[in-house]
């Protein structure tokens, strides 16, 4: 698909604004456009390559979703290591544009658990867990706490955004996950 790198995303952009006006100069997107892009209606036309992975990372989730929920609703070619396999590697893909383009901390800035990968991946779990709950199930509580959770996942983002801006947070860096089936043992003449 031949994505352009972090560097020459930053190269590229101009302005830092959208089609639609709206203004990033980082390139993060708001709630409300991170929610758009993750189901899918937020166009890749605009300058922020985030729209593309939150869109990525929103279908992969709502079809692993969808599979564990009901096995005869799995494509045919389904593997379950594949799709997981993909979502680190987006996450991974997030982070490595997040080091080139967030602004550096100040120091003394508190230290946030998540990358910025793992955050629109958890992000995109919520919105598919929510738009799930909200299509399949009549209990109006259910509905209410799902939305309500996403929510406050959305206030959680918006204020993460205002700390980055404000350089109050600091992100850790993203590292390769191994699932345990790929770690091998070193053999003893290794040590």
């Amino acid at each position: 698909m031949g994505h352009a790198s972090p560097v020459d995303w930053m190269q590229q952009r101009s302005s830092g604004r959208d089609e639609d006006g709206s203004a990033d100069p980082i390139g993060l997107l708001s709630p409300d456009q991170l929610q758009a892009a993750i189901a899918g209606h937020l166009g890749h036309h605009r300058r922020s390559p985030l729209i593309r992975w939150a869109r990525e990372l929103g279908d992969l989730h709502a079809t692993l979703l969808t599979s564990s929920l009901d096995p005869l609703r799995r494509p045919a070619d389904f593997d379950e290591a594949v799709l997981r396999r993909r979502v680190r590697e987006v996450v991974g893909e997030i982070d490595s544009w997040a080091v080139f383009v967030l602004p550096r901390p100040t120091v003394g800035a508190r230290k946030h658990t998540h990358t910025l990968g793992e955050v629109v991946s958890h992000l995109a779990t919520a919105y598919v867990d929510a738009w799930w709950t909200v299509l399949h199930t009549s209990d109006e509580q259910l509905r209410h706490e799902a939305w309500f959770h996403l929510g406050q996942l959305h206030e959680g983002y918006a204020c993460l955004l205002d700390d980055l801006h404000a350089r109050r947070v600091e992100l850790p860096l993203g590292w390769p996950r191994h699932q345990p089936h790929t770690l091998t043992r070193r053999s003893n003449e290794e040590y």
